[in-house]
């Protein structure tokens, strides 16, 4: 269901779900409210107003930056022998290694690692450049040794990536992109 409120002035879609918390996220740039069951949107959008603008207009920019940015195109055996050197030098340096590695194409996400050590790659990562690549997978690595976001993994991504904030407006920018292409 599209929506669009006095206190969110763009349209938003609202999921009812069998969930206990309310969440906010932004996928492929539009706001998807999802609510316990039978609950009203309102008291979500209004605490998070500050927050969902921030987004909004990140998210705005990113897409009106993409039409500047060229696509890569590697082929994805090139592509699964870069993941695979990366995670043999990434294990080293940080001590542990991932129990699978999979490539796939995935909807809503550059990569992840799951709670058993499973990194999956998204197979549109042929399309971006190697720098942003090599940052992907060493945040997948990271967490291994560091399951959540927290200051603890963001010190130790920034040993080797002193910049994540612009690699991951970068990313954004990408993912609009590869949207827009396919």
């Amino acid at each position: 269901m599209l929506a669009q409120t006095e206190i969110v002035h763009f349209p938003y879609t609202v999921s009812h779900r069998d969930v206990k918390y309310p969440r906010l996220e932004f996928r492929t740039g539009t706001l998807l409210v999802i609510l316990p069951k039978g609950q009203d949107e309102k008291r979500i959008l209004k605490k998070h107003k500050h927050w969902i603008d921030l987004k909004y207009q990140f998210i705005n920019g990113a897409i009106e930056e993409s039409t500047n940015v060229t696509l890569s195109s590697r082929s994805l055996e090139n592509l699964r022998s870069l993941v695979h050197n990366l995670i043999e030098i990434y294990s080293q340096k940080i001590g542990c290694e991932p129990g699978r590695v999979c490539i796939k194409k995935m909807v809503t996400k550059w990569a992840s690692c799951s709670k058993k050590g499973t990194i999956t790659i998204n197979s549109q990562m042929t399309k971006l450049p190697k720098h942003l690549i090599e940052y992907i997978v060493f945040h997948e690595m990271a967490h291994l040794k560091y399951h959540k976001h927290d200051e603890l993994f963001w010190k130790y991504i920034k040993e080797k990536f002193p910049n994540p904030e612009e690699l991951e407006k970068e990313l954004c920018i990408y993912w609009f992109l590869v949207e827009r292409t396919q």
